[in-house]
């Protein structure tokens, strides 16, 4: 009996070592920049689709990195991310969200990355991010690139 519960056990793992890797969808995108503008994604992975994507001002609001730089807030501009999804499953999924926004000549001005959990049984729910960048960043910024990568 042990030895048939070894042998089974030796080939399931077997089977699961062997088994090709599944690859999470990825998604890179690049945008003319505005601010308080949404842009389309359209992109699916099973039962979980990325709608919409776009940053925005959060005026009168505070962030942490504000409070952390007290004397410099005029220089500052606090911005929000916004993710549009639906999730018609029943667990949540992972995403892994970075943007980034560039210059005339395509040199990273700011940016930022996050954790993103695409909450389950969601139609059309938004996952946000807020973070302070410098306002000037905002005035020269051309072009947004976005990428996203999710998993279950």
């Amino acid at each position: 009996m042990k030895r048939v519960f070894g042998i089974a056990l030796l080939t399931g793992l077997s089977v699961l070592l062997t088994a090709p890797a599944v690859d999470a969808e990825e998604v890179a995108k690049t945008y003319e920049f505005a601010v308080d503008e949404w842009y389309e994604i359209g992109v699916s992975d099973g039962p979980v689709t990325l709608h919409r994507i776009r940053i925005d001002r959060k005026e009168d609001r505070l962030t942490k990195s504000v409070l952390a730089r007290p004397y410099n807030y005029q220089y500052l501009e606090p911005v929000r991310f916004q993710l549009e999804y639906s999730n018609g499953t029943d667990r949540k999924w992972k995403a892994r969200v970075t943007v980034r926004w560039l210059d005339e000549d395509g040199q990273v001005i700011d940016g930022f990355s996050a954790n993103e959990t695409l909450d389950k049984k969601s139609a059309h729910k938004i996952a946000q991010a807020s973070v302070s960048t410098l306002k000037y960043g905002i005035a020269a910024a051309k072009t947004l690139e976005v990428e996203i990568r999710f998993e279950p």
